[in-house]
């Protein structure tokens, strides 16, 4: 039930904002065209091809997370196979990333664990205390604060001794957050705000944009509306000029939560609706359940409460799968509010129950004792590092006054050392000075005549490149010619000989029914009931021959013209295959043929309805003539890559190798006679294979003789994705 609610709120919900974001901006298309450019170069050296993809995988974790997924998985195998555990280990922290980032957390900490060991064989400081923050975040997105807390303090001892500001600001920002979901503002705001003063001297402005976000929820958490608007605001502006689609949605969300907050109700439905779109976009599994918890609020805010269950219920089911213990915490306690003023106190029970249990285990006395404790202890060690360092600080500046005393008694001679040397050295200038006019002539004529050969070489250079052009044009025209009239003679004879087959399959069905109805006029007054049907059967029959053959021919025509119009949609595959199965069963029961529907009534796919019913109708028509009384068609499916497999299988007389070799080709196409003598002219066929690719799906068949055949084609699940441009 909860999977139906689910699907008809995806597609019921306005995906608002998505356009204008879908594609990088054209700096940052540029640099990942370089990046991919490098990647795929097998002569770039494997040690740049594996820094290219880790950075492709760093900037599109926010925007296509999953290409990210599969580009780090690709520098993995490389670095695997040259034996560099420093790269192994880099890599394994990126997908570690992505994955916490698609709310896969189990995945994320085995891979983050297994790039921090490593990282310490390695010796590799740096690789430590980033995935030590990176481990820390995945307990953070899953309520474990106290462990989060421990891995961000680990990584900030190792980063202020190595004075590292670049990674030191987001452990920083990180160390922020924690504190933020203990509800200490005081000390969440100084962290973000000495992470937001590393980012700006360093001119990151994606960090820049985090800090600012995360300064936004500490002002509105302690209801500073104004103040939160504010940070909110200036993030969006930076991230939307970073085209950063994940991050958009987080500050769209966090300003529709706020504006809940201030009572500005529409505004809130309408930024928390656009946020979700583009969660949806990246599927941030994470980002969807907070803005399902939000837009939950809002529903009952707005006196919606089988709305404000519906989002509830969606936010608890990805919490749950993903393990966010915070979000779930949240609903919980919304949800037994709800019940409760429902008159449902069983389950507003089960929900306070759970509530507690969960807030319990999060905020227990010992754990925040101990989150205290490991402020302190770091407080402690940093005043110890300061008067480490203030002490240092006295004896360089004791050696530095001894130092300057030994370096004035060097200036003192060196003064004197410089002034004979001036001498010198203008006695030399005066003698290199009456030389150098000399030169100075004589390199001024040489420049006169160089002028005039550079002129004289522009001019040839020019001459050549016209001519050049014009030969290049010429060249680009012929080859359109050759091109242009090898088509119209391939064109021309598919065209004829096509007409030729159907022409000659026309004749018998015509001829038929010429007969038929001569009979009939000549004679009807002598013919029983019994005769008449059967020549009413027999007329039946040859018409729809005709009508069958007619309307392949007519959509095949469509399609070579291009006037056959494509309309891709979401269609449910079962009510198509069952309309067609009844179509025929009429059919089917007069030679005793059962069919079999297989496929999952559930399957939805991205396709042209007219296109995907003529497929149909054509497999199953073939499936019915050549199958014998008796036998079976079934019809099945499958969904592997982001696409629907179905297979019509029949158990009829099958085809020889050298049948199947010709089965798509307009120039081999032929009459075969089915289990009855049914005529086929492959003209279905061949349509059944434009209209699937032209769907973005493939064709295949696999037969053999006496034994039956599977036709198997796909259709797509999704749109495809929009071109970069």
């Amino acid at each position: 039930m909860r999977v139906l609610r689910f699907i008809v709120l995806l597609i019921l919900l306005p995906l608002g904002g998505v356009m204008g974001i879908d594609k990088p901006s054209t700096l940052a298309s540029g640099k990942l065209d370089s990046l991919r450019t490098v990647a795929n170069n097998e002569n770039a050296g494997a040690d740049a091809r594996i820094n290219a993809l880790l950075v492709l995988s760093w900037e599109l974790k926010s925007i296509e997370p999953m290409r990210a997924l599969d580009y780090a998985k690709q520098a993995l195998e490389m670095s695997e196979g040259r034996g560099k555990q420093v790269q192994v280990a880099e890599a394994l922290r990126h997908i570690g990333v992505v994955y916490r980032q698609l709310g896969s957390f189990n995945m994320a900490m085995d891979f983050l664990y297994e790039s921090n060991i490593i990282f310490q064989r390695e010796g590799d400081l740096i690789g430590i205390a980033r995935t030590y923050s990176n481990i820390g975040l995945v307990f953070w997105e899953q309520g474990h604060l106290e462990n989060a807390l421990e891995n961000f303090f680990q990584a900030l001892r190792i980063l202020e001794d190595l004075g590292d500001r670049t990674v030191l600001a987001p452990v920083l920002n990180n160390i922020g957050l924690v504190y933020q979901s203990q509800k200490d503002y005081d000390l969440a705001e100084d962290f973000h705000l000495r992470s937001l003063q590393i980012k700006r001297d360093l001119a990151d402005e994606k960090g820049i944009a985090y800090s600012l976000n995360n300064l936004g929820i500490v002002k509105q958490e302690t209801g500073d509306y104004d103040g939160a608007l504010n940070y909110f605001t200036e993030a969006l502006v930076i991230r939307e000029r970073l085209m950063d689609k994940r991050e958009i949605a987080n500050t769209i969300n966090n300003i529709g939560y706020l504006y809940f907050l201030m009572g500005n109700l529409d505004f809130a439905l309408a930024n928390l609706s656009r946020a979700e779109g583009l969660f949806s976009a990246v599927d941030d599994r994470s980002g969807l359940a907070q803005n399902y918890h939000y837009l939950g609020l809002v529903y009952q805010k707005r006196g919606q409460p089988a709305m404000a269950v519906s989002y509830l219920e969606l936010s608890l089911d990805i919490a749950e799968m993903i393990g966010h213990s915070r979000i779930k915490s949240d609903n919980y306690r919304i949800l037994s509010d709800l019940m409760a003023r429902r008159g449902d106190f069983k389950k507003a029970y089960q929900f306070q129950e759970k509530y507690m249990s969960l807030h319990d285990s999060l905020f227990t006395h010992e754990s925040q004792k101990r989150m205290v404790e490991m402020q302190m202890l770091y407080d402690r060690e940093r005043k110890e590092s300061e008067i480490e360092l203030l002490r240092k600080t006295n004896q360089i500046n004791t050696l530095n006054l001894e130092k300057q005393r030994i370096l004035r008694n060097f200036l003192l001679a060196g003064v004197v050392l410089i002034l004979i040397l001036l001498f010198l050295l203008y006695n030399r200038y005066l003698y290199t000075n009456r030389a150098n006019r000399l030169l100075e002539k004589q390199k001024e004529e040489i420049s006169l005549n160089n002028e005039k050969l550079v002129v004289l070489n522009k001019n040839l250079v020019e001459q050549k490149q016209k001519v050049d052009e014009l030969n290049q044009r010429l060249n680009q025209t012929n080859q359109r010619l050759v091109e242009s009239e090898k088509h119209l003679i391939e064109t021309n004879a598919t065209k004829d000989k096509f007409f030729s087959i159907i022409s000659h399959d026309l004749r018998n069905p015509f001829a038929s029914i010429v007969s038929f109805s001569r009979i009939l006029k000549r004679d009807i007054q002598n013919l029983g009931q019994d005769e008449l049907q059967d020549l009413a059967r027999e007329l039946d029959k040859s018409v729809l021959k005709i009508n069958n053959l007619l309307e392949n021919l007519l959509q095949w025509s469509r399609t070579q013209t291009g006037k056959m119009k494509f309309f891709p949609e979401y269609i449910a595959v079962n009510d198509l295959i069952r309309d067609n199965l009844n179509l025929f069963s009429g059919n089917a029961r007069e030679k005793g043929i059962t069919l079999v529907d297989s496929v999952d009534p559930d399957l939805v796919v991205f396709a042209d309805q007219n296109m995907t019913n003529t497929v149909v109708r054509n497999l199953l028509s073939n499936a019915l003539k050549y199958s014998d009384s008796g036998s079976k068609i079934e019809i099945t499916g499958e969904v592997k890559d982001k696409k629907a497999y179905l297979t019509i299988h029949d158990e009829g007389v099958g085809m020889t190798p050298e049948q199947l070799g010709q089965l798509w080709s307009v120039n081999t196409i032929h009459t075969t006679y089915g289990t009855r003598d049914e005529k086929g002219s492959g003209l279905g066929l061949l349509l059944c294979k434009e209209f699937i690719e032209k769907q973005g799906g493939t064709i295949s068949v696999d037969s053999e003789k006496d034994k039956g055949t599977r036709f198997t084609f796909s259709l797509p699940l999704e749109p495809p994705a929009q071109p970069k441009t």
